[in-house]
């Protein structure tokens, strides 16, 4: 007796531990109803069942579609990695040898040019234009004299400061050259920013020699419109017309 009470007691065990393994909760129905729970909890079971079994199915449909997205991705000869290994060698670049070529050696002793007067000699405006005879036509003659020798002037200090606006743009370009002979084939994004740079840089460039031609092309413009006023004034005095109007 002690023996069949004891396979109950423990049978009663198990299955209130396989009922708390399966749903989490102890069970706690009343004692009257427990022909009722095991039918319930039998029911329970065989959906579960049912239930993992499915699971099992769709797990193995995912774990195949895995494989075949490890297979693409992580082979050497899956499509992904090898549209990745050929875009790779296509946009490797040969590294750069060599130097950037010097500049062209600046004038230096009797061929150097001072940066503000074009001679040694220091001539004076009154020296260049003298005031002449005290006539309308005089200070006419003057103030042009005047006026193409400044034109003159400041084309001299304009052309030279180009010149030295030259010499920074190229140390700028030749820092960029050596820093791009210094990256290897795979600093992609390190070219790319190389590349950047010297394209503005060369935009920077061609924006100064237009500046440097339009104001020379203006300067030689003015000098030559200045040139053709005095001649008239000579040609006016030589003919007794006197000065020009409007001078």
């Amino acid at each position: 007796m002690r023996t069949q009470e004891h396979s109950r007691v423990a049978g009663k065990s198990k299955f209130s531990q396989a009922w708390v393994r399966t749903f989490g909760t102890e069970l706690t129905a009343p004692k009257a109803n427990r022909w009722v729970l095991l039918g319930v909890t039998v029911v329970a079971l065989l959906g579960t069942g049912v239930a993992m079994a499915a699971w099992k199915v769709d797990d193995d449909e995912s774990q195949r579609e895995l494989g075949k997205i490890k297979d693409n991705l992580g082979n050497e000869g899956g499509s992904v990695t090898r549209h990745l290994n050929n875009l790779n060698r296509k946009l490797q670049i040969q590294q750069r040898g060599g130097s950037t070529p010097e500049m062209i050696v600046e004038p230096t002793g009797d061929e150097a040019l001072n940066k503000t007067q074009p001679s040694s000699v220091v001539v004076s405006m009154d020296q260049l234009c003298s005031a002449g005879a005290p006539t309308p036509l005089g200070l006419q003659q003057q103030t042009l004299c005047q006026e193409l020798a400044k034109t003159e002037l400041a084309q001299y200090r304009f052309s030279l400061r180009m010149f030295e606006r030259s010499k920074q743009n190229y140390d700028r370009l030749k820092q960029l050259d050596d820093h791009r002979r210094s990256l290897s084939s795979d600093d992609y994004a390190n070219i790319e920013y190389n590349t950047n740079e010297v394209l503005a840089l060369t935009a920077l460039m061609d924006n100064d020699r237009d500046r440097y031609q339009t104001y020379m092309a203006a300067y030689q413009a003015r000098v030559s419109h200045l040139q053709n006023s005095r001649s008239a004034l000579t040609r006016n005095a030589l003919k007794g017309n006197g000065a020009l109007p409007g001078i």
